[in-house]
């Protein structure tokens, strides 16, 4: 689904919120028995927004909106379960599901033989690249640190690197003259591009792909 879309429908449903607060406010009608009885379908109504913006992401939105049902229930008397004791097992379980399988958010892959492979396992591992036609490159962060510095490497039309962090940090240093396509799936974590692009509609791009777990990722130049 286009994100104009996943926008569009996440935009309705905080402006039926805000009406709800104003009506209730100015006592046209008072919603607070509604809110208080049914507002769980706002974290079901989080993880269809989360399986919308991308599919690839089912597992977040099913836990999401398992969550959300089990609230509901809970709110509704129906089950008497704290849902927050089971919540973060899950979570727990679900980020071990994602390590396992490690499914990027992009189909985009780099034979072995034109990428380099950087890991930093409880560490830091900092790498500058000078190749004359870099094709990409694979990046491990687990409690670690990463730095890549591709400022005096040459794209000669398109690049994809590939990202895993779980509790680490990304650092990607690239120069002025590509465009960066940021495809990354941000779980808990972040991806920040600061990157400033002066190479135009037809410059080499840099596909930077893969899953940020309760890390982040920062792209600069």
């Amino acid at each position: 689904m286009k994100a104009y879309t996943v926008r569009f429908i996440t935009g309705l449903l905080v402006i039926a919120a805000g009406a709800a607060l104003l009506f209730s406010n100015l006592e046209i009608y008072n919603f607070n028995d509604l809110v208080n009885n049914w507002w769980p379908l706002a974290v079901i109504a989080a993880g269809l927004v989360v399986f919308l913006n991308d599919i690839r992401n089912y597992l977040w939105a099913l836990l999401l909106v398992g969550f959300g049902a089990l609230l509901e229930l809970k709110q509704l008397d129906v089950v008497d379960i704290n849902p927050w004791q089971l919540f973060w097992p899950v979570v727990i379980i679900v980020i071990g599901v994602s390590i396992i399988f490690n499914y990027s958010a992009s189909r985009r892959r780099v034979s072995k033989a034109n990428r380099d492979d950087i890991t930093a396992i409880l560490g830091g591992n900092e790498k500058q690249n000078t190749a004359d036609d870099f094709k990409g490159a694979k990046i491990t962060a687990v409690m670690g640190g990463v730095k890549l510095d591709l400022r005096k490497a040459t794209i000669k039309k398109e690049a994809t690197i590939e990202v895993f962090g779980f509790w680490g940090g990304v650092e990607i240093v690239v120069p002025r003259e590509i465009n960066v396509r940021n495809q990354t799936a941000a779980i808990l974590g972040g991806v920040e591009d600061k990157t400033e692009h002066e190479g135009g509609k037809n410059a080499p791009v840099l596909y930077v792909t893969g899953d940020v777990i309760m890390a982040g990722v920062e792209i600069k130049n």
